[in-house]
């Protein structure tokens, strides 16, 4: 039987283990098939190859998660050019699965619906 002080000291170099994010998602954007962007985000904390993970995460915490129930940012004005980009996300939001998909008319009309979440 080990003495117990060195027992705490192995403890003391056991690694640590943290508990992986509940919210991993992949964030894709597509003009063409030659331009398509992509980025991981996680969330809680904020985190992943976005490139501001804390405004994407804040986006989603306040529709839950749900893309659906994003509203466009009143007062943006778009052109009328036709530049069509669809965006796709895929993963789990705090342990449940999420997939959205939308195209709009232009890179300031998606922005305006989704914010910073699709400026990968």
């Amino acid at each position: 039987m080990a003495p117990l002080p060195l027992l705490a000291a192995m403890a003391a170099f056991a690694p640590m283990v943290t508990a992986a994010p509940e919210t991993t998602l992949n964030v894709t954007t597509t003009r063409s098939v030659a331009q398509v962007r992509m980025a991981n985000l996680t969330c809680e904390p904020a985190g992943g190859s976005h490139p501001d993970a804390e405004a994407a995460c804040q986006l989603l915490s306040d529709v839950d998660g749900d893309l659906n129930g994003l509203r466009p940012e009143p007062g943006i004005a778009c052109t009328m050019q036709y530049d069509p980009i669809t965006v796709r996300l895929t993963g789990m939001w705090r342990g449940e699965s999420r997939q959205f998909t939308a195209t709009y008319e232009n890179s300031c009309v998606m922005r305006a619906h989704t914010g910073p979440l699709f400026d990968v």
